[in-house]
């Protein structure tokens, strides 16, 4: 996916018809666009995903309010406004152009909401033009709508686009639409039980009862599963919706000049805690694994040096195994007869040369076995005592880190209770409710985790009822025929299932790998970021887990970012020339973004500068003043094909016009005007 061009008319801060032309050259990947706070980059931004899917994003207010103000009071009642977004981007070698607008005949001073229309056209190869009947599905063949977050986003709110569970659910899903794996998914999770089910009905409930009754308890089971999955994922979206809740109510308290201070304390103390609970469960999962492994050694205290004894004894006797050689001449001499054919009489010398023989045959293997054991044995006490020191210093560890989490809850306890005692109704008002929605949070997490659990054991109970009815026995040719037929569909479901997990993995794997890539490219400290197995995204420090700051965590949205991007990338290159269905998913696609560089520090924003290029083949970026500036704006201009300027246009004579340093001439960046609206103006690089 290549955008083309973006076209604006009415639309919230832009009045009139804007176009933004998004054409890139080789080498220069990069759309600059630069713009006052309050100027439009939000509205900018969301012009993309409305255009595409309809939607604002969540920090957009008045959403309502499509039509530019100044356009909607030019209006006289009972006449038609519009407003609308026109996209156009290439996909594969076909141009498509997606509009959506919003037609309304004013009635009322204010606006009302309106369900906005969507017309989408393609152009083939062949210059071809026509409309796509079923626009909003073509669209999401081409960008999912569960991609977006990962393509249109607000840097200053990356950091939570891989926290909390909720978020970890959607990044798997991103995940699977990458690999087009829907349609599996939809197979193993819907087509497949409900064939499964169609086919079980048809046993007769009369002739055999048996396959009859397990067939329904295994539907039975089905719909519990199914309602069990349902009421998780709520609770999984109420936990994350309580989280915003107390978020919000932090945010308020560290504005507030008298509980600022002990709410930074808390916050310090929260993160503090967190990273020390995420080492508890290293430091037992560690413990755990060492035990699965090594356990056993705990029980062969004393067996050891019983056996050497043993093996000792045995050693002198020389009856410790030792190769072929002396049954191979006990067998010489029971027979009475050489390998070369000739007869061994017994008192011959032959027959005594072969006696002696005997008697020292194998004594070098012997040696060598006994060796062999006494190390092993000396091993079993030496590895024994490494196990012991290993889990006393677990044991020591563990105990450190609760401690240290005892006393960190004891520390945010009091900073909880000083806070209660600021005699401001406001913030009373605010610890109360968050409070109240921690509270909240942490009981949905508990039902949660209960869910799960019960999401659990029917799992297992219904592959049990799956594995009875598999081997039971029909009772008439007909429930035979259908059990077979319902096994088979297990199998298939099975397959796929196999496929999905193995082809999840190995995504993650490639997520992971180059996530490490790009955030050492941008990264100054030693820090490594890691994408777990339930794609939750982790910052570990040669300590252990790192206590992220705001700014890292911007650091490491980008670079999931940029992963992402590769990964889409790599996967298009490899689908392309094949006909393996399985071998389909991924595209190339742009990144549009708004304040990339967040609270970064300069040396950051400098590094990050030099990165944006090499995030993808597309990149169109919304930037304040403040935002560009020496080498940072040197970098971004050094690989950019255009750059534009919101210039905001304010009827307030008491403001100051600004201007915007490009190139090293002054452009209008702040005028004043009859009304508040905005221009987009395009700047030569």
């Amino acid at each position: 996916m290549k955008l083309r061009q973006l076209t604006l008319n009415n639309f919230r801060a832009f009045y009139g018809e804007q176009i933004l032309d998004l054409t890139t050259q080789d080498g220069k990947p990069a759309v600059l666009i630069f713009g006052n706070n309050g100027a439009g980059k939000t509205t900018l931004l969301n012009a993309f995903t409305w255009a595409l899917y309809g939607t604002f994003s969540e920090d957009v207010e008045q959403q309502h309010r499509v039509i530019h103000d100044q356009a909607w009071s030019d209006t006289a009642f009972g006449e038609t406004i519009s407003s609308s977004v026109k996209l156009d981007f290439e996909h594969e070698g076909t141009r498509f152009t997606v509009t959506r607008d919003v037609t309304v005949t004013k009635n009322a001073d204010d606006q009302a909401p309106v369900t906005p229309r969507l017309t989408v056209f393609e152009t083939l190869p062949d210059g071809e033009t026509r409309a796509v009947p079923n626009g909003q599905d073509r669209i999401e063949k081409i960008l999912p709508e569960g991609l977006r977050r990962f393509f249109f986003f607000n840097g200053e709110r990356m950091e939570k686009m891989f926290t909390g569970e909720e978020n970890n659910d959607e990044v798997k899903r991103a995940i699977k639409t990458l690999l087009n794996l829907e349609s599996i998914e939809r197979a193993i999770n819907k087509h497949l039980p409900e064939a499964s089910k169609k086919l079980a009905r048809e046993i007769d409930k009369k002739s055999d009862s048996r396959l009859s009754e397990l067939s329904d308890t295994i539907e039975r089971l089905q719909q519990q599963h199914a309602a069990v999955d349902a009421a998780a994922l709520k609770l999984s979206k109420d936990a994350s919706s309580y989280q915003n809740e107390v978020d919000e109510a932090e945010r308020q308290l560290r504005a507030n000049s008298q509980a600022a201070p002990l709410q930074v304390q808390r916050a310090r103390l929260t993160r503090q805690i967190t990273a020390e609970q995420d080492k508890l469960a290293e430091l037992k999962a560690r413990k755990r694994e060492r035990l699965s492994k090594s356990g056993f050694l705990a029980f062969t205290q004393g067996n050891d040096e019983t056996v050497m004894k043993l093996a000792e004894g045995m050693r002198q006797r020389r009856e410790l195994p030792a190769g072929i050689q002396r049954s191979f001449i006990d067998g010489l001499l029971e027979d009475r007869q050489c390998m070369c054919g000739r007869p061994l009489e017994p008192h011959t010398s032959p027959y005594e040369e072969l006696e002696r023989r005997r008697y020292n045959a194998g004594l070098a293997d012997v040696e060598a076995r006994w060796v062999y054991v006494d190390g092993q044995m000396r091993n079993l006490a030496d590895e024994r005592q490494a196990l012991l020191e290993d889990l006393k210093q677990n044991a020591q560890d563990i105990l450190a880190v609760n401690e240290a989490i005892n006393r960190l809850n004891a520390e945010r306890s009091d900073v909880d209770r000083q806070l209660e005692g600021v005699d401001v109704q406001d913030v009373q008002r605010l610890e109360q409710r968050r409070k109240e929605y921690l509270e909240k949070k942490t009981r949905a997490l508990i039902e949660h985790q209960q869910r799960k659990d019960e999401f659990a054991e029917l799992d297992k109970q219904i592959d049990a009822a799956k594995r009875l009815f598999k081997h039971a026995e029909g009772a008439n040719e007909k429930s035979r025929r259908v059990q077979r037929q319902v096994n088979l569909v297990e199998e298939v479901a099975k397959a796929f299932t196999e496929i999905l997990v193995l082809k999840t993995e190995e995504v993650r794997e490639e997520l992971d790998r180059k996530i490490k890539e790009v955030f050492s490219r941008i990264f100054i400290k030693s820090y490594i970021p890691e994408i777990d197995d339930s794609f939750e995204l982790h910052l570990k420090s040669p300590a252990g887990v790192a206590i992220r700051s705001t700014g890292e965590n911007q650091i490491l949205g980008l670079s999931f970012v940029g992963a992402v991007s590769e990964v889409a990338k790599n996967l298009r290159d490899r689908r392309t020339g094949t006909d393996d269905t399985l071998a389909a998913g991924g595209s190339i696609y742009p990144v549009v973004m708004d304040a990339p560089f967040g609270s970064l520090d300069l040396t950051y924003q400098e590094q990050i500068s030099r990165a944006l290029p090499e995030l993808t083949s597309q990149i169109v970026t919304l930037l304040s003043q403040s935002q560009a500036r020496g080498k940072v704006m040197d970098n971004l201009q050094a690989s950019a094909s255009s750059m534009y300027v919101l210039r905001s246009i304010t009827p307030n004579r008491q403001a100051q016009e600004e201007t915007i340093t490009i190139n090293n001439r002054a452009v209008a960046y702040v005028s004043h005007g009859d009304f508040e609206h905005t221009i987009l103006e395009k700047v030569t690089v």
